[in-house]
């Protein structure tokens, strides 16, 4: 298991923290420890999924994850 805290651009209120989180539990092999205001924190089984799909998920949801 990784776990990274992933930075997102574009969440303003409890809405935008509900619609990262349905999208990041749509995701096999992910454990979501955090979702806020900004940010989320989750560990993932990479034989499961990779950085790029939990990103992918976040961009689906319509916001912005942020380079580390």
């Amino acid at each position: 298991m990784t776990t990274v805290t992933v930075r997102i651009d574009g969440m303003g209120c409890g809405h935008c923290v509900d619609a990262v989180r349905r999208g990041l539990e749509s995701l096999p092999g992910v454990t979501i420890h955090a979702v806020s205001m900004g940010e989320a924190r989750v560990s993932f089984d990479e034989r499961a999924t990779n950085l790029q799909e939990i990103e992918g998920a976040i961009r689906k949801a319509g916001y912005t994850p942020v380079p580390a």
